[in-house]
């Protein structure tokens, strides 16, 4: 072999790992712009704000906290995994009122559960002691008016009262049961 064939064979391999190196970014790019596209593609189907009423702005924000913090287990579209994760549409844990989505977002829930006709039997993290009030508020008001979901909006103020409901509990509510009794001792108006 003289020198050029050893010249291009080493243009070949730089050719080939510049190759690799532009897919990898491709792929890169992809994976991490897509929340924000879809993201803004909701935002542009709303002209701004959402149907409920709620700024586009924070049903963004609020949906960046849900593919960031929810959306391995409750799936992109709220749909859940069947028999380990419970569906975010139609869930009457979510959209019968606005304290109980606020106490399993905060302090989490390990028990059996029923949502929408199927029971589940999996944990869900307590957020709350990563997520602000603000926080809280803002995904959950995304998950309540999206996908096929329409339930008024929850504001920081609600989270915080419900937080201070709380004292000093740490543990997880236990399934379904619990929440329910939960529910007799209401906190927002």
């Amino acid at each position: 072999m003289g020198p050029t064939s050893k010249r291009d064979d080493a243009r070949d391999g730089a050719q080939s790992t510049a190759h690799v190196v532009v897919i990898m970014l491709i792929v890169a790019f992809g994976v991490l712009a897509l929340p924000w596209m879809v993201l803004r593609k909701l935002d542009a189907r709303t002209g701004g704000v959402a149907a409920s009423g709620v700024p586009a702005e924070d049903l963004a924000q609020g949906g960046k906290i849900y593919y960031r913090s929810c959306a391995s287990c409750h799936q992109a579209r709220g749909e859940g995994k069947p028999g380990r994760y419970p569906p975010l549409t139609g869930s009457s844990w979510l959209l019968e009122d606005k304290e109980t989505p606020i106490r399993i977002t905060l302090l989490g829930a390990a028990g059996p559960m029923e949502v929408n006709g199927a029971l589940y039997n999996d944990v869900m993290p307590n957020l709350g002691v990563t997520l602000s009030d603000e926080d809280v508020a803002l995904v959950l008001t995304y998950v309540r008016s999206s996908w096929g979901n329409s339930a008024p909006a929850i504001t920081r103020d609600e989270v915080a009262k419900v937080r201070a409901s709380l004292g000093d509990r740490v543990e997880p509510w236990a399934g379904g049961a619990a929440l329910s009794a939960a529910r007799e001792t209401r906190v927002l108006p």
